[in-house]
């Protein structure tokens, strides 16, 4: 299975840094339409060197400062609150990025998103909690995922913790039932240790993305069936995530999927203190 980086999209011509206080470059509508293409035939696409190395290494001391105020080894944090704590601040009200992600939902979706937020997320692996919390193959609940690698292990004999998809495996679930029954299924531990074997992803053209940081990484989160590879319990894996355009806003099965979500999270912080 070849390690692979979709061709980057144009951007430096579009930065203007003397006029904006945008973190993020704006790009163009032919720039939104290549990523959505490499997107659409690679399975994801990046923007490159457009998150400043001053950013990375603020985000690595919040983070180690957040694991060892919480004793902890697995960071999952979630919602609109955390990152306005955090140095990430900017990139939540960044105007460029919420262009990206609407433009990617309209090539999509044929249509403007219902809600134009952006949900917001960052998983830190390290230590034994690390490895429980790999493999966990799924569908995101939003059309479009923008990844963000702010800490990737990269020494002489680590393990990456690099991306796995099985790039645009289902087109777009409109119908939040039939969407939730298929995660389950899909979803489950056994279907897991499925996805995971390497005849499996051979035969089914899965593709393994070695993430850098400074880079933004797109693809169809509710499309592409995802995981992480583990790493080493000696190392420190983090990635923010920024999902946008949610079908099933409101639903009930919504709710219910969430809920599933979030014992399942449980249950492995259970079992990794065991």
């Amino acid at each position: 299975m070849n390690i692979d980086e979709a061709p980057p999209a144009r951007h430096a011509a579009h930065l203007d840094a003397g006029l904006s206080a945008d973190p993020l470059p704006s790009l163009s509508a032919s720039d939104i339409n290549a990523l959505a293409h490499a997107m659409d035939t690679t399975g994801f696409a990046v923007l490159h060197d457009v998150i400043t190395a001053p950013l990375i290494e603020s985000m690595r001391v919040y983070i180690d400062g957040e694991l060892k105020r919480r004793n902890d080894e697995y960071l999952g944090l979630a919602g609109p609150d955390w990152i306005l704590d955090s140095p990430l601040a900017a990139l939540s009200t960044s105007g460029a990025l919420h262009t990206m992600l609407a433009g990617l939902y309209r090539h999509e979706m044929k249509q403007g998103p219902a809600e134009s937020r952006i949900a917001t997320s960052i998983r830190v692996l390290s230590g034994g909690a690390g490895a429980k919390h790999s493999w966990l193959f799924h569908y995101d609940s939003y059309v479009v995922t923008a990844l963000i690698p702010l800490q990737i292990p990269d020494g002489q004999g680590e393990l990456s913790g690099d991306l796995v998809m099985y790039p645009n495996l289902r087109g777009v679930r409109r119908r939040p039932m039939f969407n939730i029954v298929e995660k389950l299924v899909v979803e489950s531990p056994l279907a897991c240790r499925l996805w995971k074997r390497s005849a499996v992803q051979r035969a089914m053209s899965a593709r393994t993305v070695r993430m850098r940081p400074g880079n933004i990484y797109f693809f169809w989160g509710m499309r592409s069936l995802h995981a992480n590879q583990p790493c080493l319990p000696t190392s420190v894996r983090c990635t923010a995530l920024f999902h946008f355009g949610d079908p099933h806003a409101g639903s009930l099965f919504k709710r219910l999927s969430a809920r599933h979500h979030q014992a399942r999270l449980r249950r492995l912080s259970r079992a990794a203190i065991k």
